[in-house]
């Protein structure tokens, strides 16, 4: 009897049920049961967003595009049509969702081989293992040798995704293949994005809020449904991948086949793989194909290409994901003058959440209460061959943030994104100035520049979202105030722990005339800086409390 784990049967989507309840489940028994789980829970965040595209792939293909947004409201309107319409597509597909098939497994080219019959070991599939660097003490423990199945199909989804760079193995009968190598054609298209979706109130609301219908998002191409395929639906892909291949639309980017695999194990487990280049993704302009990522203009791209171009963009390790709001919302985007292409916009927000502000505009959901959004990225590192941290943030927008009527709002919170960021830099320029008050060096001063600014944000990271989350319940000037407040109250905070700070010899100063700095003077400056970008509650420069203060 020959061997197989179909996708559709076997446990393997290790998922979170509303009660809380942990489960690992079949993809009809996923899409059966979706009104009661919560979410995709799997080893990693990035496996669990890789597995997401995955279901949101089959949600496109089994909606028929969808073509219009009365078709997509019939889903929304009739709980558990997706469930049932899912399972009645990949039944279609059953043979081409076998793991193990001989001919056509799963994600894979069934024979695939070098030159030298060399197979990799499983730390090439797991990205919580890389080499010599490992992620989870966990893995450590169990060691490599083998994974199970279910474990293996999970990571098998991750490695088309998010596969850094890279030398990999040469398979015979690719001709791009040189000395029994496939050179670097660059990390898994979902590597190269910043992913974002819009959560739900359970599995089914999140994949129907993210399978979005592409007429009705600004910049989305509208897909012709029958060329927007997915690897099962298509001829099996030779050992060869296609450098020039184009993403045709959201099935095709959430599937991309960045390289050619085939697992190698028996009939319990999985103990190595053939790992080697397939299609080549680039990033530049794909905005009418991939909606789940926000967009920047590239000057750099823009000159070497001699057009308008936006690559995607990738969510930074340093900053919280509230502070990409401009790239999020596009009422919030500032806009660029570009010689020869007049004004763009700096940014270009997701498809997703743009589709959700359309969705909200039709009342098909409320114009209030909030929309929780979930990021997730990869960082690479030299060459983007390594990975190097995981970015894994969510942040709950007030939907009247989403309304372009809502002026006033967009205001408040345009003004308190720019206010941070300038008391941000004038505690910077307050932890440089006492460094040089000490006798400190251009060197000290920027690691203490640094110092104070994660300091800051150590504090804000964890207030702004719990502020912007409020919005959706008060007064827009009401909220502008409550910022303020808290803004400046924790400015003093912080600069009455970097005084505090300060060596003795930062009180004598150093430095004469204009050019002198000692602690005094960089208060002074830091008090006015201070009140410049939030003007003092009443007409003195600072409030009783604060003119006393001293340092200790």
């Amino acid at each position: 009897m020959t061997a197989s784990f179909n996708l559709l049967d076997e446990p393997w989507i290790r998922v979170t049920r509303l009660d809380g309840t942990p489960a690992e489940v079949s993809l009809l028994a996923l899409f059966r049961d979706a009104e009661s789980i919560e979410g995709i829970h799997g080893e990693i965040a990035s496996q669990d967003m890789a597995i997401l595209r995955l279901l949101l792939a089959i949600c496109h293909r089994a909606m028929d595009g969808p073509k219009d947004l009365d078709a997509w409201e019939e889903y929304w309107d009739e709980p558990g049509r997706l469930g049932t319409d899912a399972a009645a597509y990949l039944e279609r597909f059953r043979d081409r969702f076998d793991l193990r098939d001989p001919e056509r497994p799963f994600f894979q080219v069934a024979g695939i081989h070098s030159a030298s019959g060399k197979i990799s070991g499983l730390e090439s599939l797991i990205v919580d293992v890389p080499n010599g660097n490992p992620f989870f003490t966990t893995r450590i423990a169990e060691g490599l040798d083998s994974i199970s199945w279910a474990e293996a199909a999970r990571w098998l989804v991750h490695v088309h995704a998010y596969d850094p760079s890279g030398i990999r193995s040469g398979a015979v009968g690719d001709p791009q293949v040189k000395n029994g190598k496939g050179y670097p054609i660059g990390p898994g298209w979902t590597g190269q994005i910043g992913a974002v979706a819009v959560t739900g109130e359970n599995l089914e609301r999140t994949l129907l809020l993210n399978t979005v219908v592409c007429k009705e998002v600004h910049g989305l191409h509208d897909v012709d449904p029958e060329f927007d395929l997915a690897p099962w639906e298509r001829y099996p892909d030779g050992p060869a991948g296609t450098p020039a291949l184009e993403p045709t639309g959201p099935v095709s980017c959430y599937t991309w086949q960045t390289r050619r695999v085939l697992l190698h194990g028996e009939d319990d487990s999985v103990t190595g793989l053939f790992l080697g280049n397939g299609d080549k993704a680039t990033p530049q302009n794909r905005f009418p194909v991939e909606p789940m990522t926000a967009w920047r203009f590239s000057e750099p791209q823009t000159k070497k290409l001699e057009a308008p171009v936006y690559m995607p963009r990738k969510l930074p390790t340093d900053r919280a994901f509230w502070r990409g709001l401009s790239s999020l919302i596009a009422q919030l985007s500032p806009s660029l003058t570009v010689k020869g292409a007049g004004e763009v916009t700096r940014f270009m927000p997701p498809g997703v959440v743009d589709f959700y502000q359309g969705l909200m505009m039709y009342e098909i959901v409320p114009l209030s209460g909030l929309i929780p959004l979930h990021a997730t990225g990869i960082e690479y590192g030299a060459q983007e061959a390594v990975v190097s941290e995981l970015v894994d943030d969510t942040l709950v927008l007030p939907a009247k943030l989403l309304d372009p009527k809502e002026t006033r709002l967009l205001a408040v919170v345009r003004d308190a994104m720019e206010q941070t960021e300038q008391v941000a830099g004038a505690l910077r320029n307050l932890a440089a100035n006492l460094d040089r008050a000490g006798g400190g060096s251009p060197d000290t001063a920027s690691a203490a520049r640094d110092r104070a600014s994660t300091a800051f944000y150590q504090v804000i990271d964890e207030e702004f979202p719990r502020w912007l989350a409020s919005l959706a319940e008060i007064d827009p000037t009401a909220g502008r105030e409550q910022w303020q407040t808290l803004l400046r109250s924790e400015a003093w905070r912080q600069q009455d722990a970097l005084a505090s700070a300060a060596p003795y010899t930062a009180f004598a100063g150093r430095g004469e005339g204009t050019g002198r700095m000692d602690v005094s003077r960089a208060l002074v400056f830091f008090r006015a800086a201070l009140n410049k970008i939030i003007p003092p509650p009443d007409s003195e420069d600072a409030p009783n409390n604060e003119e006393k203060r001293t340092v200790a």
